[in-house]
């Protein structure tokens, strides 16, 4: 008798995406290309740096993953809508400021829903 597969739940799907990547590892390896050049100078503020950079990509990927649903990016974020759209006026990725303001991205632009 073939068993059916049990329906995966949240929490597996997290510790199988964290199982097959090692985040930290794959952070340092790309700033370590860039620590040598970066030291050189006194008054770049890395920590700020990275991290606006890693949110924004993070928040960028999410919103394609999702096809521009805030509401559903903010959830997968952990995060409230009203902060995703914080961060994503702060990061400079919603243009104009009304409730129908579209939110760029590289590939493409996404209303607000």
């Amino acid at each position: 008798m073939v068993r059916k597969k049990e329906k995966e739940t949240t929490d597996d799907i997290k510790a199988r995406i964290l199982d097959s990547c090692n985040i930290e590892e794959f952070i340092e390896a790309k700033l370590k290309k860039y620590m040598p050049e970066i030291s050189k100078y006194s008054k770049i503020n890395l920590y700020d740096t990275v991290m606006d950079n890693v949110e924004e990509a993070l928040i960028k990927l999410t919103l394609r993953t999702t096809d521009g649903n805030q509401l559903w990016a903010s959830k997968i974020l952990g995060i409230s809508r009203n902060t995703l759209r914080e961060k994503m006026k702060r990061l400079g990725l919603i243009e104009g400021d009304s409730k129908k303001a579209k939110v760029k991205t590289k590939k493409r632009y996404y209303g607000s829903k």
